[in-house]
């Protein structure tokens, strides 16, 4: 397949600028030449014919006066008032075409192309005359517009029009070259690089930037497929370790609800119930890996006000060994369509994450709300809030805000939040209150 010739953007400018000066000059040429033929056929006087019948009109003028005026001696293409004593006698002149006259005549104005001819009877005829090109035909100049304005005129419309045309047409070829540009981009969002047509482009610096957008989407592609492959892998080892740690958490378990039913000592006792405790929180831990990687559950309407009393039942439990205050405020009752129990567990554990993080005394509030046709539940707290690290990263799988972590957090809840709400098409957003502030921020489809 042969090479396209491709022409570079300064070329593209070049030949604009060219047609356009170029069609201009040759439209003004062609106007100039047509101009000389019409008064070369005679259908025009040239330019200086007025001011040659008012400078032949003189000599008859003066000899008349101004009983014996006949206008009929004089060329129609002079402008013409017989002034006696200040006062117009006659004239062939429109209020305005007079008004300078009589100015140029008493010396209050330069008026250039008129002639004061003194008379016999020492009356004046002024005669005034244009620097135009008139019709040869008299009858012409009486119907027609001025042709010298309506030629100008002509000549305007053609030169607009042509850079109008050319403006057009360059604009449709950047159009052109654009519209590969946005269909590259729209291509490489939406996965499909086979799509990028390289092939029409007519300008190099298009050309260049097709080709980066094509290999910028070539790399994206694979690193979101490898991206994606390492997620697929890291979703298998966590599902094959849950499944893996299950069977000898169950036989510890088994073995330590045998030990507690035989008569132990005090310390015995103990030991038992703190391996039964650190079996219990072990089963949560695999409980939030098997979350993790598990996939959405099925949406279906759920009354906001059935969640939002198991939501408090949960709150209560939490806060209450703990010597904090819950406190609820429904500002909102309605359907939601959601996963129940994904949203459920998203929600109890930001209820949780509060509640561990708040100092005895303190307060954790549960917000239900409506905000522009969005589901938002959003859980506060009185402790120390985020820091600026993990208002930046939180919701990431295994990451713990240093200042919010302890040994039973292990960077699960919010990234289960988080993932709960992106399956909801909503979000998860942290901020400080000044402490501690968690929502959810679900679309409602009601």
């Amino acid at each position: 397949m042969a090479k396209r010739k491709l022409t570079s953007l300064r070329s593209v400018l070049l030949r604009y600028l060219l047609l356009c000066g170029g069609g201009c000059a040759l439209i003004l040429v062609l106007w100039w030449v047509i101009f000389m033929q019409l008064i070369n056929i005679g259908f025009l006087l040239p330019a200086v014919a007025s001011a040659q019948a008012c400078a032949d009109a003189r000599e008859t003028v003066a000899s008349m006066t101004a009983d014996t005026f006949d206008s009929l001696q004089i060329s129609d293409l002079c402008r013409w008032a017989v002034v006696q004593n200040d006062a117009v006698l006659q004239t062939n002149m429109d209020d305005r075409h007079l008004k300078i006259a009589l100015n140029a005549f008493h010396g209050s104005g330069n008026l250039g192309y008129q002639y004061d001819v003194k008379m016999a009877d020492g009356s004046f005829c002024l005669l005034q005359y244009d620097y135009a090109t008139p019709y040869a035909d008299p009858a012409l100049r009486d119907t027609l517009p001025d042709f010298q304005t309506c030629y100008i005129l002509l000549l305007a419309v053609l030169i607009l029009v042509w850079l109008g045309w050319q403006t057009h047409c360059t604009v449709r070829t950047f159009a052109a070259e654009t519209s590969r540009l946005n269909a590259a981009v729209d291509a490489i969002a939406a996965r499909q690089l086979e799509q990028i047509d390289t092939d029409g482009v007519r300008i190099r610096e298009f050309a260049v930037t097709l080709q980066a957008l094509q290999t910028m989407g070539r790399e994206l592609t694979d690193s979101l497929q490898s991206q994606w492959r390492m997620e697929q892998q890291r979703t298998e080892q966590i599902a094959a370790l849950a499944h893996d740690l299950k069977t000898p958490l169950t036989v510890i378990q088994g073995n330590a609800d045998l030990l507690a039913e035989d008569a132990l000592s005090a310390d015995q006792q103990t030991q038992v119930e703190a391996i039964l405790r650190g079996t219990e929180r072990a089963r949560h831990y695999l409980a939030a890996l098997r979350t993790a990687g598990a996939a959405p559950a099925v949406q279906t309407p759920l009354a906001s006000h059935a969640l939002t009393e198991r939501l408090a039942q949960t709150a209560r439990a939490l806060c209450a060994p703990a010597g904090i205050q819950f406190i609820l405020q429904e500002e909102w009752q309605g359907t939601i369509r959601a996963a129940e129990n994904d949203l459920l567990r998203a929600a109890e554990n930001l209820l949780d994450n509060a509640a561990a993080h708040t100092p005895r005394g303190g307060t954790v509030t549960l917000t239900v709300a409506r905000e522009n046709n969005r589901f938002i539940l959003r859980v506060t707290d009185t402790g120390p809030g985020f820091t600026a690290a993990a208002l930046a990263r939180a919701g990431e799988m295994f990451y713990t805000d240093a200042a919010r972590s302890d040994s039973a957090h292990q960077g699960l809840g919010l990234y289960s939040a988080r993932r709960t709400a992106a399956a909801h098409g909503g979000t998860l957003r942290v901020s400080n209150t000044p402490g501690g502030c968690a929502e959810l921020c679900l679309p409602i489809c009601e």
